[in-house]
């Protein structure tokens, strides 16, 4: 019995003085690292910034696709239409069939929560496949109609259209009169795409004979001139200079259109606009985010270069878009992605 209460007491001991030091040592370790870590300073190089915190605005979050087309069917009637309608006239057997294309296509994202609009031109020379038979984007619109280029720009940005406007040329001109032109920097001399025209001299109302019709500096932009500065696209400038200049005249453009002057009358001002448009927007859309048109200028406007490479397919020039960079560009962009632009 001494024996057995003897041999629990060293084992005891033992047990106390083995777990005791351990313990000791854990302690301290604990005190001169965990406790020693919350007491010191934060190192702010390992702790990501809080994204900005903004009160909400009268408004949602919205993407938008802007579709300019060179459909002019007031001043061309060699339209695959008007085949159909009179084609006595235009000798159905021998005459060239005029198509039609989408030359701008424009993608603007607004960002209430970041307070960011990103706006993205879409090279209308972009290759893309449709029915196993490559085809350039802008001529995807001549069969297939805009709900077409939504399709494909949806599919090439990873972004959902919540809108689209697409307007020809000449109702285009019409819009931007709504609210008397704009003012915008044009890097060089626009030249008129028609001067010195041999191709077609009976275009009545056409100006061949003005060398320029945009002198480069500030420029008002109007119907008048609106045409020459679309087809801003000359051998001696790049693609990317071409969507800046597009890109500064919707900037521009929606800069002014959200101006005191004009906002104040919004709901009557984009009635009218509609009628010159094929859009699913309504007025109410825009009356529902009249909060964040009110509040632009709090806005970071910032001009995205959609990731790709020209390429010289035969006898044309295409654009092979870079998807799986542009998916996590507007990913970032939508908040969507991993790590989303703040």
């Amino acid at each position: 019995m001494l024996a057995a209460v003897r041999n629990f007491v060293v084992g005891f001991l033992i047990a106390a003085l083995v777990f005791g030091t351990v313990a000791y040592f854990i302690v301290g370790f604990l005190e001169e690292n965990i406790i020693g870590i919350a007491e010191s300073p934060a190192d702010s190089s390992n702790v990501p910034d809080a994204p900005p915190s903004y009160p909400d605005l009268e408004g949602e979050s919205f993407n938008l696709l802007l579709i300019g087309t060179d459909y002019r069917p007031g001043y061309f009637d060699d339209y695959i239409e008007n085949l159909r309608t009179s084609p006595a006239t235009l000798g159905l057997l021998t005459a060239d069939i005029r198509p039609r294309s989408a030359d701008l296509i424009m993608l603007i994202s607004v960002r209430e929560e970041t307070r960011k609009i990103a706006v993205t031109c879409i090279p209308a020379s972009t290759r893309v496949s449709v029915n196993g038979e490559y085809q350039l984007l802008g001529e995807v619109y001549d069969r297939y109609g805009v709900s077409a280029i939504v399709s494909f720009v949806n599919y090439l940005t990873a972004t959902p259209i919540d809108y689209y406007i697409s307007a020809n040329v000449t109702d285009a001109g019409k819009i931007l009169n709504l609210i008397d032109g704009v003012t915008m920097d044009v890097p060089v001399d626009i030249y008129n795409p028609y001067y010195e025209n041999n191709l077609e001299p009976d275009m009545a109302g056409y100006d061949l004979t003005t060398k320029i019709m945009i002198p480069a500096g500030k420029a008002e932009i109007d119907s008048t001139n609106l045409f020459a500065l679309l087809h801003y696209r000359t051998a001696r400038i790049t693609a990317g200079e071409r969507e800046s200049v597009l890109s500064s005249l919707a900037r521009a453009t929606i800069k002014k259109a959200v101006s005191d002057k004009y906002l104040s009358n919004a709901a009557e001002l984009f009635e009218r606009a509609l009628t010159y448009t094929k859009t699913n927007m309504q007025v109410t859309d825009l009356t529902s985010n009249l909060g964040i048109f009110r509040a632009y200028d709090e806005f970071t406007v910032m001009t995205v270069t959609y990731p790709g490479t020209y390429s010289k397919l035969g006898d044309d020039t295409c654009f092979i878009p870079d998807t799986a960079n542009a998916h996590i560009t507007f990913r970032e962009i939508n908040g969507t992605g991993t790590n989303p632009t703040k």
